[in-house]
């Protein structure tokens, strides 16, 4: 059994034209469809919601959809079964998601990662092939496209309810592949709380975990007889960035022959709006070496302190609502301005809103409907 997973698919205004041919196949090169037609299943990501709803929800970042025409595009690629469980899934609430579902239920597409409240339990997808049964198990972290006690949406990292999950999932299959929509934008590296998130995965009973939503390429771990990728990269998201983080990635190739499951990874590009098999072999060199540093003890958590500090000041102007004279202020101080701002009393009570529980449950209430209460003023 050969099972290729791609990354995240968006067709954009750059590339949906030719999404909506049913001939976009034949647009990618020899070596691509060499490896995409050989496999017997192919899985991967679809980040944005089909259709032409103008009922985009309010959020933090930008809504993604593409037209249903692109559905031509996508079946075409010949997928056997597409990830939904995601943070964009729902930008065109509920009108989105269920156009979503009925173009790929039209064009006979599996889907999984979707559950009809949050108290549902997540249906894990299983494929079988020569007597081996593989389940795929799809979540996301916890933003803007989540279902609710009384609504359909993206399945949620609840911590113990997709534990127990995963062990029930496991039960019902000889191997178990997790596919997790979380991490940091553009960082390669797990955060202290996503690496024990996915070990935890492993330890209730998955094979591979797998991390997609970084939008680059990330780094591995072997744990307890498991592998976990952290960080996939994109599969075909041409929104017109230019840099190495966005444009390479890697396509997961995962063989199960004689009772034994073995990972590949093929390292791809950007091309010309779609992608190909790249050559690029410091790709894989630098995978690798990463791959080493997170062995050493204090690396994950020295790494992701550097790169939070990085953060810091962006994530107080963000509280501390920017205008254009802070901005100039910001520029002058050498974007340190922010960060001048707050004393070491007010950091902590940042922290404690953050970090406990209780406090950033009321926190998270009171924004919404603040926002509830905004939207109504306007």
């Amino acid at each position: 059994m050969k099972i290729l997973i791609a990354g995240d698919l968006v067709p954009t205004k750059k590339n949906e034209e030719r999404f909506e041919s049913a001939c976009l196949i034949d647009e990618f090169k020899e070596d691509f469809l060499n490896i995409w037609k050989k496999s017997d299943f192919r899985i991967f990501n679809l980040e944005c919601a089909l259709g032409e709803s103008i009922n985009k929800i309010d959020k933090n970042g930008p809504n993604l959809q593409a037209s249903s025409k692109t559905i031509k595009g996508i079946k075409s690629l010949d997928p056997s079964l597409i990830l939904l469980s995601n943070n964009h899934i729902l930008d065109y609430r509920i009108e989105g998601l269920e156009n979503t579902i009925t173009l790929l239920e039209q064009h006979n597409i599996p889907y999984t990662g979707i559950i009809e409240n949050s108290k549902q339990e997540n249906k894990t997808y299983y494929i079988k092939k020569d007597g081996v049964k593989v389940g795929i198990y799809n979540l996301c972290e916890n933003e803007f496209s989540l279902a609710t006690s009384s609504s359909k949406g993206a399945n949620s990292f609840y911590g113990v309810k997709n534990y127990l999950e995963i062990k029930r999932a496991k039960e019902e299959c000889d191997y178990l592949i997790v596919i997790f929509h979380a991490g940091k934008e553009f960082y390669r590296y797990p955060s202290p709380d996503l690496q024990q998130n996915c070990r935890n995965f492993i330890d209730f009973g998955a094979d591979v975990v797998i991390t997609q939503h970084s939008h680059c390429i990330g780094t591995e771990e072997e744990y307890n007889n498991g592998k976990i990728l952290y960080g996939q990269g994109n599969f075909i998201f041409d929104n017109g960035i230019e840099d190495e983080y966005w444009n390479t990635a890697l396509l997961v190739e995962i063989d199960i022959t004689n009772d034994q499951l073995m990972m590949n990874y093929i390292p791809i590009e950007k091309d010309n709006g779609l992608i190909k098999i790249s050559n690029n072999q410091t790709i894989m060199q630098q995978f690798y070496k990463r791959k080493e540093q997170i062995k050493l003890d204090t690396f994950v958590n020295e790494q992701y302190k550097k790169f939070a500090k990085g953060f810091l000041n962006s994530y107080l102007g963000v509280i501390n609502r920017i205008t254009l004279i802070k901005r100039i202020k910001n520029k002058l101080s050498k974007r340190k301005y922010y960060l001048s701002k707050y004393k070491k009393e007010d950091l902590l009570a940042i922290l404690n809103i953050i970090e406990c529980e209780a406090h950033r449950e009321l926190f998270i209430r009171g924004l919404k409907e603040r926002i509830k209460d905004v939207s109504k003023i306007k």
